[in-house]
């Protein structure tokens, strides 16, 4: 489960392909061979060249980085944004799969932050003064577990979210540091949709659910977002249209009937790093 940990690395090659690509064409956002910053209006799957790109953004954010990067949620505020998107990710599946009916994988993805991230985030809460939010993601979990009535899950789900907004309100972040951690977000929800998906079929649903939940949270978030200049505003009304991109290739917790490439995610996060970084 270690590629959950991926939230905390950086965007990859395909993000840095994508900002050369922006140099080189005069800020047109079209790279040459199936850049992140391609075809960015239209939302378009970069094809081969492009979904090949996105595995190996994949492949080259695991395995050492990881150990380092846990340590950077509590220095790096976009990295630590991005975990508690993942934590209400797993948790906003797993709530929808259990109001219809799956008393298997909801409760199982409830219990997912707890497992995989939370413990990892303990130096970031004490770095920025927040409280742990692990009680209230354990009663929603334990719950969803004992097979408690939807009504129940909803008021402790909401209760939890409750929490984790608070955690990340502590840390006071810019509106770059809330962009950047979309599109650190949006390459776990990649990540996680490249092994859901092989050669447009439903492999894993698993990592499906997560990546749908991964980015309908961050859509959520960028929706409450506003700006106090007209770039911040124009940078948000981007990153809105890319995480709008993104989630054409998981728009609900079901699978759709066909599939986008992972790159069509790989691509909008990388426009969105782009769009962060120019603030």
């Amino acid at each position: 489960m270690s590629r959950r940990l991926k939230l905390l690395t950086g965007l990859s090659t395909l993000a840095l392909g994508g900002v050369v690509a922006l140099a080189g064409c005069g800020g047109e956002g079209e790279g040459a061979e199936g850049e992140g910053a391609q075809s960015a209006h239209h939302g378009e799957a970069e094809g081969s060249e492009g979904e090949g790109e996105g595995a190996n953004a994949a492949a080259s954010v695991g395995g050492e980085a990881e150990g380092a990067s846990l340590v950077d949620a509590a220095h790096d505020k976009s990295a630590y944004l991005s975990a508690l998107q993942i934590v209400r990710g797993h948790l906003r599946a797993g709530v929808e799969l259990y109001a219809s009916g799956d008393r298997n994988l909801g409760p199982q993805h409830m219990r997912h932050p707890q497992a995989e991230i939370l413990t990892t985030l303990s130096p970031a809460f004490a770095a920025y003064g927040a409280q742990n939010v692990e009680p209230a993601i354990d009663a929603l979990a334990s719950a969803g577990e004992a097979g408690a009535p939807p009504a129940e899950i909803g008021a402790l789900d909401e209760a939890a979210i409750v929490s984790v907004n608070k955690a990340a309100a502590a840390a006071d972040a810019s509106l770059k540091e809330k962009l950047l951690a979309v599109a650190r977000t949006l390459t776990v929800a990649a990540d996680e949709y490249s092994i859901a998906v092989k050669d447009g079929a439903i492999v894993n649903l698993h990592e499906y659910h997560d990546a749908y939940g991964f980015i309908a949270v961050a859509l959520g978030d960028l929706k409450v977002l506003s700006g106090k200049t007209d770039a911040e505003k124009n940078a948000i009304a981007a990153v809105i249209e890319q995480t709008k991109i993104a989630s054409t290739a998981a728009p609900t917790v079901t699978p759709p009937a066909e599939f986008e490439p992972a790159s069509t995610i790989y691509g909008a996060a990388a426009r969105i790093e782009i769009a962060a970084r120019a603030l």
